[in-house]
């Protein structure tokens, strides 16, 4: 009995010393090599109206959106504080402050896990802070001057703030909260109204939803000038398309599955993917790892569904049983419907960069998927563990990879780009 105490806690030691080396290098790769960031129109509008200009007005409209019409002045506020309050006074130190909010946010989930989240729940967490530190396109997005970009760490607020929703002060800052985000990016419109709306359907009566609504309406006050600017610019500018087609591409839920495993940063990459697939190129031959790291990601992934889907058709339904009914299920479902549908229900081309918003949730999808529950769940808790890990090992390579491919390219025939380092010094040579 002692041995098998001891082989328990050096295991749980191993994995421990694992989940926070994963962290770090998360961490890492949000930091490393800054000025290598994007910094394209929608960076450099941000950055200027961060910095002191007697003529410039004060921004009470934000940039402009794919959604055809002005975000809300929020969206630019925000780095605005943040670069008063941080004393960021060019994009690398302000690329900064926005890496460092994503560290943050991780560090909140992590807490989150192990102070409020059920002993049953916790691992799954656990996992989806693992997954989300290490995703590439986690780390592509939280390396950028861009609204969606400082979500992560009000999105784990609110989702603190969610989770006690019975008491009137947490309740409040839900609703406070959801406004906020809704304010930085307008996608967080449709996580609000999503997350209230399934809130309400599948859990109503816990929530103080007197105090949200006051929180929701409090936090909509700074809304008022952007509302006025959308009623007196009401059809003067194109919209964007909005087509019934987009209802039956399901392709919010594509992202959903793709991204957690890894796939999407063709998106930045563009023309110059292929060629990151072939990485890393040593003695002149390409080797083709990154593309085979790709594939064992997908093949996870598609492990993982079929292993759920046989599991689900034969298990038995239990009214009672928590995992289905917890408040970590309604959360994932959250974002994997309520999120979902709503966005979708725009009828607007959904981008990758929308699920910026729910990073934790589909994470936290993926480690539930893996972990399952009941007795059998529990006897193949290890190999769950095993492939989690591979998961995450692999898509660390993937986002380290494409790091080290930026650095070294400094110029991305995609929507990345020319990276803000190149672009300096070319600026610096023409004068």
């Amino acid at each position: 009995m002692q041995a098998d105490d001891g082989a328990r806690r050096r295991s749980q030691a191993a994995w421990l010393v694992a989940f926070v080396a994963v962290l770090l290098c998360g961490a890492a790769m949000r930091l490393a090599a800054a000025e290598d960031m994007e910094y394209k129109a929608d960076e450099i509008w941000t950055f200027e109206r961060t910095q002191p200009d007697p003529a410039r007005p004060f921004p009470w409209i934000g940039m402009p959106s794919s959604a055809g019409m002005d975000n809300p002045g929020m969206s630019v506020w925000v780095f605005m504080a943040l670069a008063r309050l941080f004393h960021a006074h060019d994009p690398v130190s302000l690329a900064r402050v926005v890496q460092a909010l994503s560290i943050a946010a991780i560090g909140l989930q992590v807490l989150f896990a192990w102070r409020w989240a059920p002993r049953a729940d916790r691992e799954a967490w656990l996992w989806s802070a693992a997954l989300l530190s290490v995703n590439p396109l986690a780390v592509l997005f939280h390396r950028k001057i861009w609204p969606p970009s400082v979500l992560p760490i009000f999105i784990s607020l609110m989702l603190i703030a969610w989770w006690r929703r019975e008491r009137r002060l947490s309740a409040f800052c839900w609703g406070l909260l959801g406004a906020v985000i809704g304010q930085i990016h307008l996608g967080g419109i449709h996580f609000a109204a999503g997350a209230a709306l399934w809130t309400w359907w599948a859990d109503r009566k816990r929530a103080a939803w007197k105090s949200w609504a006051v929180g929701s309406a409090l936090g909509a006050l700074p809304m008022i000038p952007w509302i006025k600017h959308l009623i007196a610019t009401h059809g003067t500018r194109p919209a964007a398309p909005m087509k019934w087609q987009h209802i039956f591409e399901f392709k919010y839920w594509l992202r959903w599955f793709s991204e957690a495993f890894g796939w999407g940063i063709d998106y930045s990459l563009g023309d110059d993917f292929r060629d990151f697939l072939a990485q890393p190129v040593i003695g002149g031959q390409s080797t083709w790892l990154v593309a085979a790291l790709h594939a064992a990601c997908v093949a996870l992934g598609g492990y993982l569904l079929v292993r759920w889907w046989r599991h689900w058709r034969v298990a038995e339904v239990d009214p009672s049983d928590n995992w289905r009914h917890s408040s970590t299920a309604l959360a994932e479902n959250i974002g994997l419907w309520g999120y979902g549908v709503m966005l979708t229900l725009t009828l607007t081309p959904i981008h990758c960069h929308y699920l910026i918003i729910v990073y934790p949730l589909e994470f936290l999808w993926v480690a539930r998927l893996a972990l399952g529950h009941g007795a059998e769940a529990a006897r193949r808790r290890p190999s769950s563990r095993m492939l989690l890990a591979c998961l995450c090992g692999a898509q660390l390579l993937i986002s380290a990879s494409f790091l080290g491919y930026v650095h070294a390219r400094q110029v991305i025939h995609g929507d990345y780009g020319v990276v803000y380092q190149a672009q300096a010094e070319r600026a610096g040579a023409q004068r």
